[in-house]
């Protein structure tokens, strides 16, 4: 279903385009033995492939990352005329989709202590800056070069 949806495309809203063209999921207890990182990567990997030949001629953003709070995994799109992804909060932009999908499959689904209170330790360290890993890739995405 998130492969054929269809595209919400609004260069005037950057908020309503990443709302109407979001998804995100998330494993019951049940299912999350049989997820793993590889597959959700292929998954998504394919969803960026439909989403290229069904947008030819747009300019868009596929975005994809870990939700935390909700416990999710994420992703969307949004016009590249924004020049901007659609967080209020500082981001590490990555290429590298494996690095959030095992953030949120290993880190969170498959990890029985997230989000538990840590032992308490004798001084209190400064919490470190909230910075969010955001996958990004055009869409359609730029046909690859070869070097030979």
């Amino acid at each position: 279903m998130a492969k054929d949806d269809a595209v919400e495309i609004d260069p005037d809203d950057i908020n309503h385009e990443a709302l109407s063209n979001m998804w995100r999921f998330s494993p019951t207890d049940e299912e999350t033995p049989q997820i793993h990182a590889a597959d959700i990567v292929a998954f998504i990997g394919q969803v960026i492939a439909a989403r290229s030949s069904a947008l030819k001629g747009e300019d868009m953003l596929f975005y994809c990352w870990h939700d935390a709070q909700c416990r999710q995994l994420r992703f969307s799109l949004v016009s590249r005329s924004h020049g901007r992804l659609p967080f209020r909060c500082e981001l590490r932009e990555t290429q590298d989709l494996a690095l959030i999908v095992d953030r949120v499959v290993n880190g969170d689904w498959r990890n029985e202590h997230y989000m538990q209170e840590p032992p308490e330790q004798g001084d209190e360290q400064e919490p470190a800056p909230f910075v969010l890993p955001v996958f990004v890739a055009p869409v359609p995405q730029e046909p690859a070069h070869d070097h030979a």
